[in-house]
C-alpha cells in the first residue's frame, strides 16, 4: 500500500516518501511542498513531484514539477528539502499532470533539463 508500478515501465511511485515535506530553493524561497515521489527501479534515480506555491505561481498551471533528488538536501527531522536550484528553474521545468505518465522518455527530458 502506498505505492504505485507504472505499466511496463520500471518507474514507481512512493506515496508517502516525502511526503508533506516542504521544498525550498537556493534562496530560501519556498518551492512548494512533495506530492508524491518516483524511483527508478533500474537506476535507483528518485524524483520528487513538487505542487503548492509553485502551481500558484503560473497562470493556469497544473500538475506538479519534478526535481531529481541528488539536486537536494533532505533533512528528515525538520521536514525540509532544500533544492540546490532557483524557483524559477523549478517553475519552467516540464510538469507533470494527471494525464502524464513518467516514462523513461520523460524522466530523460526531466534529466535533460536539468543538467543530469
Amino acid at each position: 500500500m502506498g505505492e504505485e508500478r507504472s505499466t511496463g515501465q520500471q518507474i514507481r511511485k512512493v506515496q508517502q516518501r516525502y511526503s508533506g515535506y516542504d521544498v525550498y530553493d537556493l534562496e530560501n524561497n519556498k518551492i512548494g511542498s512533495v506530492d508524491s515521489t518516483y524511483v527508478n527501479e533500474s537506476t535507483q534515480q528518485e524524483y520528487i513531484a513538487v505542487g503548492g506555491a509553485i502551481s500558484s505561481l503560473i497562470p493556469g498551471a497544473s500538475g506538479t514539477h519534478l526535481i531529481p533528488v541528488e539536486l537536494c538536501t533532505v533533512d528528515n527531522a525538520n521536514r525540509i528539502i532544500q533544492a540546490s536550484t532557483h524557483q524559477d528553474a523549478v517553475k519552467n521545468a516540464p510538469s507533470l499532470s494527471g494525464t502524464t505518465d513518467l516514462t523513461p522518455e520523460y524522466e530523460a527530458e526531466i534529466r535533460t533539463y536539468y543538467r543530469l
